[in-house]
């Protein structure tokens, strides 16, 4: 598949981000806090609220901020991107998508200004960590730069970038039948093996996961949902990527210990 044309988007850059964040503290200084680090705790602090209400009954991140200051905030962000952005970017969004990309590699967020990549294929390409790929700081550099220039010389997809990259994450790209057949099995042995071991739910989960792929429709999928679901993708792949380097750090222990013994 060959990537789309693409309209370019304004708020896609560190300069345009802060533009937001400036504005943001100059309508309510009194709330913000004066370290940038503070300042993004408070905007995931924020999201989180206005997520969920007060009578929820969700477990969820503890309160460092008072929830009033919270939704405060959160009314002067709203006002900001809706002067900024023509009501096109909501909080979540930009505190979810935007916000992340002043933590992008250097070289990513050239390649995002210059408009050779979008915003999300710069997410797929800042996942090239050198603690993702277990390699030092200038090696992940310079895969970061081959897999762009690949993925420019042929005028790649973004989802064959996902998979580029999950395939050098060591990460499972594809569902297929087969897969999903070993996710039964594997459900199948942990229950008859013992009952009331949970890690099922896990196997149960991915199942549930691929028939919702064959049963919601595209156009059932609207823009807060869509960010709801790339959100918790990503948390979801997080704790698999520690999963596989859990998987990867006792291969090689046993790798050395092998060697120490012989």
């Amino acid at each position: 598949m060959r990537r789309r044309i693409r309209q370019p988007d304004p708020l896609a850059s560190p300069s345009a981000i802060r533009e937001v964040l400036i504005a943001v503290r100059k309508r309510c200084p009194e709330l913000i806090p004066d370290s940038d680090r503070k300042l993004r705790q408070l905007l995931e602090a924020v999201r989180h609220v206005e997520r969920y209400s007060a009578g929820d009954g969700r477990s969820g991140r503890p309160g460092h901020f008072e929830r009033e200051q919270l939704l405060e905030v959160g009314r002067h962000v709203k006002a900001v991107l809706a002067r900024h952005c023509q009501d096109r970017i909501s909080l979540k969004t930009f505190i979810s998508f935007y916000l992340p990309i002043l933590n992008y590699p250097p070289d990513v967020i050239a390649a995002l200004e210059s408009g050779e990549i979008n915003r999300l294929e710069a997410s797929l390409l800042s996942r090239l960590t050198p603690e993702r790929l277990e390699v030092k700081p200038k090696q992940a550099l310079t895969v970061r730069q081959e897999v762009l220039a690949h993925h420019l010389k042929i005028q790649g997809s973004q989802n064959s970038l996902r998979r580029r990259v999950g395939e050098l994450l060591g990460a499972e790209t594809l569902l297929t039948s087969e897969n999903m057949t070993a996710a039964v099995q594997a459900v199948d042995d942990l229950l008859r093996v013992d009952e009331e071991d949970k890690r099922h739910l896990f196997y149960e989960q991915m199942k549930d996961f691929f028939f919702a792929l064959r049963e919601i429709r595209p156009e059932e999928i609207d823009d807060e949902s869509l960010d709801e679901i790339l959100e918790s993708s990503d948390q979801l792949m997080s704790v698999i990527h520690k999963l596989h380097l859990r998987r990867k750090q006792k291969a090689r222990a046993q790798e050395v210990k092998k060697t120490f013994i012989v």
